[in-house]
C-alpha cells in the first residue's frame, strides 16, 4: 500500500498545487515565533514525530550515516515516518520545507562524495539534528552534496522543495537549489510560500506598494466626493486567491502589519487567526488528477515553533484543537524515536448546562438599594 500511495503521488504532482504558507512573529518581550501550513494532495497521515540525541541516520542515496547532535521534533509522514518536513530541535533552530515545483534543481551527484551526500527530503532532519544556528547552517551546508536524486521506489519522481530556516536569534535563511547550486538569501520579512523562487516574490511586493490596514476616508473628485461607508479601504487590490505569489503577498503584509502582542501565548494566538486566513477547505483547490484519485489539497496541519521559549504547537485539518509541547520537558537524552498523535478527531464543548442568571447593572443597583433599605429599617 505505501509503494502504491508512492506512484499515486508521483502521478499528480504535474498540475497539483502545493499550498504550504510560512511567516514570523516577534512579541514585545523578544520571543520569535515561527507559524506555518503544510496542503498536500493526499493524505499525508502525519504526526509529531520526537527524536533523541545520538540516534542514528543512514541516507537512503547515499552511504551517509550520522547521529543526532540535538534532539528536536517535527511532523513527519506516512512514507518517511522517521523524518520530518518542518521541525525545531531543543537549541530553537527551526527548518521548514516547502515546495518550489518547476524550479527546484539540485547538486549532481559526486562519487568521490558518497559520504557527505543527502537526498533533499533528509535535509530538514539533517540539520536540525547537527545546527544549532542559522550560521552554523550556512557552514554546514557547504560540506554537504544535496543530490538531483528521485524518492526511493517513485521512479523519476524528485522532490521539489526549498527551506525556511530561523534560529532563536530571529535570523532567517531561506536555501533554494537552482540549475544544480545551493542558494543561501538572508530573509528579511521571515515569509516563505512556494513557487516562483524567494528572490522573484520579494521583488513582486512593489506592485503592492500602495496597500495599507488604515481606511481611506475619502477620495475628492472636481465635484464630488467619494466616501467610504465601509472598513477595509486600504487593502483595496489585496490577492485574495490561493496561489503562491498571492499567498506570500498576504503573508508578508498580515505578518508586518499585525499589532505586536505583549508575550509569546499573546503572540502564538495572534498567529493562528493569521493562519486561519490561509486555510484551504475542502474542495476549494483542485486539480484533474486529485479528483480521479478522491483527494482534494487541503491543510492538514498547521504547525507554530516558539524558537525562545522552545515549544511547539500545532493541529489538524480534523480537529482544529490545538496541541503543544515543550520541548524542555522531552526526554531528548534517550536515543531513538517516539509519536505524539497528531488529534485528527473532530470534538465541541457541549454549554448547555453552563446557564447563568445575566447580572445587569440594573439589576445590581437594585439589589445595592434593597440590601440598603434593609440595613436601614432593621436600624
Amino acid at each position: 500500500m505505501r509503494y502504491l500511495l508512492l506512484f499515486l503521488v508521483a502521478a499528480t504532482l504535474t498540475d497539483t498545487l502545493f499550498s504550504c504558507t510560512a511567516f514570523q512573529l516577534q512579541s514585545q518581550d523578544g520571543a520569535f515565533i515561527y507559524f506555518r501550513t503544510m496542503e498536500y494532495c493526499f493524505p499525508l497521515q502525519s504526526d509529531l514525530l520526537v527524536v533523541g540525541r545520538n540516534t542514528p541516520y543512514s541516507s537512503a542515496t547515499s552511504n551517509m550515516k550520522w547521529k543526532t547532535k540535538y534532539g528536536f521534533v517535527g511532523m513527519n509522514q506516512s512514507l518517511a515516518p522517521q523524518l520530518v518536513s518542518d521541525g525545531m530541535n531543543e537549541k530553537g533552530l527551526v527548518v521548514g520545507s516547502l515546495y518550489l515545483l518547476g524550479f527546484a534543481h539540485y547538486e549532481a551527484k559526486d562519487p568521490a562524495r558518497m559520504d557527505r551526500q543527502l537526498g533533499p527530503w533528509e535535509l530538514a532532519s539533517y540539520l536540525l539534528s547537527s545546527c544549532e544556528t542559522v550560521e552554523e547552517v550556512k557552514r554546514e551546508i557547504a560540506t554537504v552534496v544535496v543530490a538531483h536524486e528521485p524518492l526511493p521506489y517513485v521512479k523519476d519522481f524528485i522532490v521539489p522543495l526549498h527551506f525556511y530556516i530561523s534560529d532563536k536569534h530571529g535570523e532567517v535563511l531561506v536555501l533554494e537549489y537552482l540549475a544544480g547550486k545551493a542558494h543561501l538569501l538572508d530573509n528579511p520579512i521571515g515569509v516563505l510560500t512556494n513557487a516562483p523562487p524567494f528572490s522573484w516574490q520579494l521583488l513582486n511586493l512593489a506592485n503592492y506598494i500602495n496597500l495599507s490596514p488604515v481606511n481611506v476616508p475619502r477620495l475628492d473628485l472636481k465635484n464630488f466626493a467619494v466616501k467610504n461607508h465601509s472598513e477595509g479601504s486600504g487593502l483595496l487590490g489585496l490577492p485574495g486567491d490561493y496561489t503562491p505569489t498571492s499567498r506570500f503577498v498576504r503573508a508578508a503584509l498580515f505578518s508586518h502589519w499585525a499589532q505586536p502582542q505583549k508575550d509569546a501565548d499573546h503572540t502564538v494566538l495572534l498567529g493562528f487567526h493569521i493562519l486561519n486566513t490561509f486555510d484551504i477547505f475542502d474542495g476549494i483547490v483542485r486539480s484533474k488528477e486529485s479528483i480521479q484519485h478522491g483527494h482534494a489539497d487541503i491543510t492538514e496541519w498547521s504547525i507554530v515553533h516558539d524558537r525562545t521559549n522552545l515549544k511547539s504547537y500545532f493541529r489538524s485539518y480534523e480537529s482544529m484543537q490545538i496541541q503543544m509541547v515543550d520541548l524542555k520537558k522531552l526526554p531528548f537524552e534517550a536515543a531513538g524515536f517516539g509519536i505524539i498523535e497528531l488529534n485528527k478527531r473532530f470534538a465541541v464543548q457541549d454549554e448547555s448546562h453552563s446557564l447563568k442568571p445575566l447580572i445587569t447593572k440594573e439589576a445590581t443597583l437594585l439589589q445595592q438599594a434593597l440590601q440598603e433599605k434593609m440595613a436601614s429599617a432593621s436600624g
